[in-house]
């Protein structure tokens, strides 16, 4: 592994690391072991089942878009939910440098589809479920906005929905640079990543399957929340579920940390704080949260290392499935 993928990796798992160490420390442990005694069977295997069900959707998803940029060559449906089990281990595990993102890739370019096309279909598997979480988060809004009623709060929704917005459209248009560098080999893969992204939003019977499941994969991850809260004895609804949990997934997907530990666990605690949850709750929630998928990504562990190529590719870090 290159120095600079060491430096990167430790600077994560320091951030991390302190992290959770700084939120453990400012919680009353007695309480947040309390709270754990509260878990029972059932809700471990609701937990285990909707993350499962999670992986088999995202599958369904990133099918769809291997089809719809022609490439998926030689990939059966199980084979695909094989591909994405074994991608969610290595986002949430340290056994390699590998992320997700780049084990799917070196999987489906070592079947014989051409890399251009293969990197399309993550982007644009990654791209719909951002489109999707920002759905949510629109909607949210005005409910978020009457707990908060701050005006900086408003404008920062506001802003990274505008944000998105903005990046969205110059996708949209990234095939229609100067020709001066139409030449150039990145420019000629973002005209390739327009005309696809175009091929997706502009015919409904293409975006509304593959938004539609993005949508239904950020919804499983609300479940998630909802029935470990009811297995913590948290007071929360599912309507509070659907409408403060979709930030938390957002700032868990940053790449700055080790599988979103420690920022997901301070965005838990913030977003959760406005309708009184406690500190030690949110905690609690949002760790056995993270416990849950990685309990439910080892089995893809297991695929991979019982398949017949082992070897994963040097390609750097990537982040957890959405």
């Amino acid at each position: 592994m290159p120095m600079k993928t060491w430096g990167l990796l430790a600077l994560k798992i320091a951030l991390s690391g302190a992290l959770i160490w700084y939120f453990i420390g400012k919680s009353d442990l007695g309480a947040v072991m309390e709270s754990l005694r509260q878990v029972d069977a059932a809700t471990v295997v609701a937990v285990l089942a909707l993350f499962l069900a999670q992986m088999v959707l995202v599958a369904w998803r990133w099918s769809a878009l291997l089809r719809l940029v022609g490439v998926g060559k030689g990939f059966s449906f199980h084979e695909i939910v094989r591909t994405v089990w074994s991608a969610t281990f290595f986002n949430t595990t340290l056994v390699s440098s590998v992320g997700g993102d780049a084990f799917r890739l070196w999987t489906i370019v070592r079947a014989g589809n051409p890399l251009g096309k293969s990197v399309n279909s993550i982007f644009l598997d990654r791209l719909t479920a951002l489109m999707a979480l920002m759905i949510l988060i629109a909607i949210s809004l005005p409910y978020v906005m009457e707990l908060i009623a701050d005006e900086a709060a408003f404008l920062s929704y506001a802003l990274l929905i505008a944000a998105f917005l903005a990046g969205f459209a110059a996708l949209f248009h990234a095939d229609r640079l100067p020709r001066r560098i139409q030449h150039w080999r990145l420019v000629r893969g973002l005209a390739s990543l327009a005309a696809d992204t175009r091929k997706l939003s502009m015919h409904m019977n293409n975006l509304l399957p593959v938004a539609g499941l993005a949508l239904f994969i950020h919804l499983l991850t609300i479940c998630v929340i909802y029935v470990l809260a009811a297995g913590l004895e948290i007071e929360i609804s599912f309507l509070d579920c659907f409408f403060l949990v979709p930030p938390v997934i957002l700032a868990m997907t940053l790449p700055i940390s080790i599988a979103g530990w420690g920022v997901r666990e301070g965005a838990m605690i913030v977003s959760l704080g406005l309708i009184g949850v406690s500190q030690e709750s949110a905690l609690v929630l949002s760790i056995l949260f993270g416990l849950g998928i990685t309990l439910a990504a080892l089995p893809g562990g297991v695929i991979w290392l019982f398949s017949r190529n082992r070897t994963v590719p040097a390609m750097p870090d990537g982040e957890a499935e959405s």
